[in-house]
């Protein structure tokens, strides 16, 4: 009897295998960033095939093979290429994170503060007003330099701390970004060029 372990991740996408399966990147609340594997996705009265779409957040469960997982059940929570469908910007900012995560994570590690960043991040975005282009700038910046705080690439600077050493999101924070903006900009870019990934 295999263990059947239950966790959330954000589906970042798929490779089709074979007639009908799929090989999933996940990154998971407790395993951190998975691959899985979905047998018989593609088959239109596929249980998982709406539970697992690209960009989706959901509850999955798994079972741990010799080399990837299994996933064995899924339930959508949210679909944020629904929830942005109408809002372009705003799902480019969230399919670029999302690549980001995926550039960096590598191995499978728990990193549960990541995940915390990024889904509450996720809820800040979608209340931003889509047309307010200077805020939805600032609030990639910020969501940019915690992920590469919590991964360790960051510089520690006594004026970036307020904004990539807290978990809030809330006006304040864009409008400090907005203050610091050179430096903001010049650090996310140093850190990128130095993790050489």
């Amino acid at each position: 009897m295999h263990h059947v372990y239950n966790t959330e991740g954000f589906v970042i996408g798929g490779t089709n295998v074979g007639e009908a399966n799929k090989l999933l990147k996940i990154f998971t609340k407790d395993f951190g960033m998975i691959t899985g594997s979905a047998q018989g996705i593609r088959h239109l009265k596929s249980k998982l095939r709406y539970s697992l779409q690209d960009f989706s957040y959901s509850s999955v469960s798994l079972v741990k093979g010799k080399d990837i997982w299994r996933v064995v059940n899924a339930e959508k929570k949210d679909n944020m290429l629904t929830s942005f469908r109408s809002e372009k910007k705003k799902f480019e900012i969230f399919a670029r994170a999302l690549s980001l995560l995926k550039r960096f994570l590598h191995g499978e590690e728990k990193n549960e503060s990541i995940f915390s960043i990024f889904s509450s991040g996720c809820l800040f975005l979608e209340q931003i007003p889509s047309h307010s282009s200077e805020d939805l700038r600032n609030f990639e910046y910020a969501l940019v330099l915690r992920i590469l705080h919590h991964l360790g690439y960051l510089k520690k600077l006594e004026e970036l701390a307020p904004f990539s050493e807290t978990s809030a999101w809330d006006e304040k924070i864009l409008l400090g970004i907005s203050k610091h903006k050179r430096l903001v900009l010049q650090e996310i870019n140093r850190s990128l060029q130095e993790s050489q990934l």
